[in-house]
């Protein structure tokens, strides 16, 4: 089935309703006051659809996913054999937020393609900058409409949203209202079965076990952290059976996976993904 066509004018209408809901919800946070690196290889582009929180449409017809944040998801109708899902709270306004800022500059942006360039879904990966070199990623980190991920290799912001996601939380700022972001879901108590996308999680290590080619961590409620290979060494030689006992903050993409082990599993891929309480 084709995709409907969307003008650039829609972007506009995000700024009327994003001004609506900070009338009626908590102020957001103006910008961040920690520096984002600059764009050094960067061609401009010109949005003309805002897909939601994390994903855009250029006028040149490139879907474009940005690197290193995820937003709530917003309302998807149903598709072929996938049922019709509701948006997340925030996914609205975390689209608005993303419309908003685009708006300051008529839709006009500057686009970093990423080390690697394009995911699994044909999208392709990018840093977002507004004409001034302003980090569109860490804006919306830092008005609490997404929150930092880390999928190497495209890590060249990890650093600074990590540190502007920190004052968010800290100030409680959108998403961070929210217990299913700060402290995370519990999974002790179960995972919604309505999670999309990625998402923060907590839980004790109830046991680990090591494969040639994978660790998988298990956490109380059927919840599996699976580590590979290609990555451990950025852990720098962490013992992950010294993780048994403890109590472990991890962020991903959770995945449905029922078998006799697990209901839900979390692929991490870099370190900066888990914490690991200290007792």
């Amino acid at each position: 089935m084709g995709l409907p066509k969307k003008t650039p004018g829609l972007v506009w209408r995000g700024v009327f309703f994003l001004w609506v809901s900070l009338l009626i919800g908590a102020p957001v946070q103006a910008g961040p006051s920690v520096a984002c690196p600059a764009p050094d290889h960067a061609v401009a582009a010109v949005v003309g659809y805002v897909d939601d929180g994390d994903t855009v449409r250029l006028t040149t017809g490139e879907r474009v996913r940005l690197a290193g944040i995820d937003a709530p998801e917003v309302a998807h109708p149903a598709y072929n054999d996938r049922p019709a899902k509701p948006a997340e709270s925030f996914g609205d306004a975390s689209r608005q937020s993303l419309q908003a800022l685009l708006a300051q500059s008529r839709n006009r942006l500057l686009v970093q393609y990423g080390e690697e360039p394009e995911d699994r879904y044909g999208r392709k990966i990018a840093y977002l900058f507004m004409p001034d070199g302003q980090s569109i990623q860490a804006e919306l980190v830092a008005q609490g409409m997404a929150m930092a991920v880390y999928m190497p290799p495209n890590l060249v912001l990890a650093d600074c949203l990590t540190a502007i996601e920190h004052q968010a939380e800290q100030h409680q700022v959108g998403i961070w209202r929210s217990a299913e972001y700060s402290p995370g879901i519990d999974t002790g108590k179960g995972v919604p079965a309505d999670v999309q996308g990625a998402a923060i999680i907590r839980g004790k290590v109830v046991s680990v076990h090591q494969t040639r080619k994978t660790v998988w961590v298990n956490l109380e409620g059927r919840v599996a952290l699976q580590i590979p290979a290609r990555v451990w060494s950025t852990f720098n030689g962490v013992d992950f059976s010294t993780w048994r006992g403890e109590t472990i903050k991890a962020r991903g993409w959770l995945v449905p996976d029922r078998n006799r082990y697990q209901e839900w599993r979390m692929p991490i891929e870099s370190p900066r993904s888990i914490t690991v309480s200290t007792r």
